[in-house]
């Protein structure tokens, strides 16, 4: 018997550190893609000779990053496209809308990092949940700041940006699903998005898919803030 337990137990420690050897790996493989692909430009070399008409803006705060337009112009009015026009005249100091995508669960649970729970951070891993888009009514970022990104589009690589941005969103071509009971203030407004969020797509993969749509410098892929800044010299 006690040699029946010692067999057991020799056994489930051998697939214990198995599973971390595995996880181990599993990381190491994850993070040498990451470098890797982060680094691969995609469209750096592309340039055209249409005027430059609209500014657009991509911000981080050192983990998540958001994509900033101008609220209307003569490509969309965000404000009749996410029915927000009355919310949006109240302040007509902020001209501009930072989109970003994410994991539902997280970005209205965890307004603070203090409120992440272990169950939130797996289910945002592995693709467990549903996306959200959040929009934040928001000024002109400073463009001084080592996390601000500033873009010059042309109104035909803005159509597509904005066409990338509207496709985020759950319901685009019927209607937009408004998401009205979260913990953040008056000048936030979230809604429910397409696609799972994880480790193989996320915030930040989702930004980058954004710049290459728009025709604008990306990498192949990353998971971090860091694969965008490093191919805009701001890593």
């Amino acid at each position: 018997m006690k040699k029946h337990i010692q067999a057991s137990a020799k056994y489930s420690f051998r697939g214990i550190r198995i599973f971390f050897e595995c996880f181990l790996a599993f990381l190491l493989v994850y993070w040498l893609f990451m470098v890797v692909l982060s680094r691969w430009t995609v469209n750096g070399s592309r340039t055209t000779n249409e005027p430059l008409a609209v500014t657009v803006y991509i911000t981080s705060n050192g983990v998540h990053t958001d994509i900033v337009v101008p609220i209307r112009n003569n490509v969309i009015d965000w404000g009749k496209e996410l029915s927000l026009t009355e919310e949006l005249a109240k302040d007509s100091l902020r001209t501009r809308l930072a989109f970003g995508w994410g994991n539902k669960q997280f970005f209205l649970n965890t307004k603070d990092w203090s409120d992440l729970t272990f169950g939130t951070a797996f289910g945002a891993a592995f693709h467990l949940g549903v996306s959200a888009m959040h929009i934040v009514h928001t000024t002109v970022p400073d463009t001084t700041s080592k996390n601000v990104i500033t873009l010059r589009l042309s109104e035909r690589q803005y159509v597509k940006l904005a066409g990338f941005l509207k496709g985020s969103f759950a319901g685009y071509g019927k209607a937009y699903v408004r998401i009205k009971e979260h913990p953040y203030g008056k000048n936030d407004y979230f809604f429910e998005g397409k696609r799972s969020y994880g480790l193989t797509y996320t915030c930040n993969s989702w930004t980058n898919d954004a710049m290459k749509v728009a025709e604008q410098k990306a990498c192949k892929w990353t998971a971090m803030k860091d694969g965008i800044y490093i191919q805009y010299g701001k890593e």
